[in-house]
């Protein structure tokens, strides 16, 4: 997260995690502090307790650990107050980030039950407000503002919040069930995604979630203790009700799903949206959309990249870019006329943007890369595993 003249950081090692705060110029380290968890939760990579990104304003920044809960320091390193949180159930750990609105930090909780979103004082840490919401396999995605409204993806729906009371304001309805994409707003225009949950096979083969073998999973033998209200969810919804889900349900349900699996636009008039377009095709699979010089950047696992008309949804091209395979996980980011997409390995591909965009570099960091880059002042800054990069054009320096 860059504020200002400032790079604010977060880490976890051990039973602690960490803040850094460094000098946006020079990369300097001006104050780390640290902040002892209470728990350890179940996290699926490339998770960990501090994979939320800080928010900041003019008084300081505000920190999620999920191992903990909120923590707000003021820009020179004093912690301001501190606010612990019940233990969050994301099946793969919490991954949206706080938020600022209407003198609050808000946070989304999705998860396998009780899930919500939540607004607490930004000065003090006090509870403003909380809202549940509907429940089935958790979600990731961190929400956006527009105007008084906090906008959020949900399961089955996206969702518009006030940000001042938490009322629930409008929905676009029929979303996947699973939101890791986080939405992207420009003026009444938002892009929503959703995803959805793995098919039968994947949880036997690879989670190993059939222990005794009978072609069934029940809640009981998943090995995972955040799936197990997702199990009885979905026979509840779409099973038999005996209290176990076989391949027929489950990926029957999986199906039924899919139909919703959608990256959707819509336009937003007061308390009110309504549809522009659907489409079930080339979506992504965790980054979110990019709306950069009048065309919807989508950008999938393999390197795959779709270009679409946002005022249509019609898709204009699909390529792959040469030397980015392998896993996204990081958002595309914009700017000076050119897209910077990076994936797990470390590979950064620098594109000139447009509808015939076209490669111009790819740079290999050579260490797995997570997080979505982040652009100021003509630098772009990248975290790594091991490291923090920044990078500025030649003729800028």
């Amino acid at each position: 997260m860059v504020w200002e003249n400032r790079v604010f950081l977060t880490g976890y090692e051990q039973s602690r995690g960490i803040v850094a705060c460094l000098d946006w110029k020079s990369g300097r380290r001006l104050w780390e502090r640290t902040v002892e968890v209470t728990r350890l939760e179940r996290k699926s990579k490339p998770n960990d307790p501090a994979s939320s990104t800080p928010a900041a304003d003019q008084t300081g920044i505000y920190v999620l650990f999920s191992a903990f809960g909120l923590v707000a320091f003021s820009h020179d390193g004093q912690e301001r107050w501190r606010r612990p949180l019940e233990p969050f159930s994301p099946p793969h750990g919490m991954a949206s980030s706080p938020v600022l609105a209407a003198g609050s930090v808000v946070i989304v909780a999705d998860q396998v039950s009780d899930s919500y979103i939540a607004a607490f004082e930004a000065a003090s840490g006090q509870p403003r407000w909380k809202t549940p919401r509907p429940n089935l396999v958790g979600g990731y995605a961190t929400p956006v503002l527009h105007g008084t409204d906090i906008l959020t993806g949900g399961p089955m729906e996206m969702v518009a919040y006030a940000a001042d009371t938490g009322e629930r304001r409008w929905s676009i309805p029929k979303m996947g069930v699973m939101p890791i994409a986080s939405p992207i707003c420009v003026g009444n225009r938002i892009y929503v995604y959703n995803d959805a949950v793995p098919p039968f096979e994947q949880l036997t083969v690879q989670m190993k979630a059939d222990g005794n073998g009978d072609g069934k999973i029940s809640p009981d033998e998943f090995p995972d203790p955040s799936f197990k209200e997702a199990v009885r969810a979905i026979d509840r919804v779409y099973g038999n009700g005996d209290g176990a889900v076989d391949k027929e349900e489950w990926d029957g349900a999986l199906k039924l799903m899919r139909t919703m699996n959608s990256l959707v636009a819509g336009d937003i008039d007061g308390q009110h949206s309504k549809e522009r377009w659907r489409t079930t095709k080339m979506l992504t699979d965790t980054a979110s959309p990019l709306l950069y010089r009048g065309l919807l950047y989508l950008v999938k696992n393999g390197g795959l990249l779709t270009t679409v008309d946002p005022e249509s949804g019609e898709i204009l091209r699909q390529d792959r870019i040469p030397g980015v395979e392998g896993s996204v996980f990081a958002s595309p980011v914009a700017a000076d006329g050119k897209l910077f997409i990076l994936n797990e390995s470390g590979k950064l591909a620098v594109l000139q943007a447009g509808r015939d965009w076209r490669v111009l570099a790819v740079n290999d960091l050579a260490e797995n890369c997570y997080a979505t880059p982040a652009i100021a002042e003509g630098v772009i800054v990248v975290r790594s595993e091991g490291a923090l990069w920044a990078f500025q054009n030649r003729d800028r320096r």
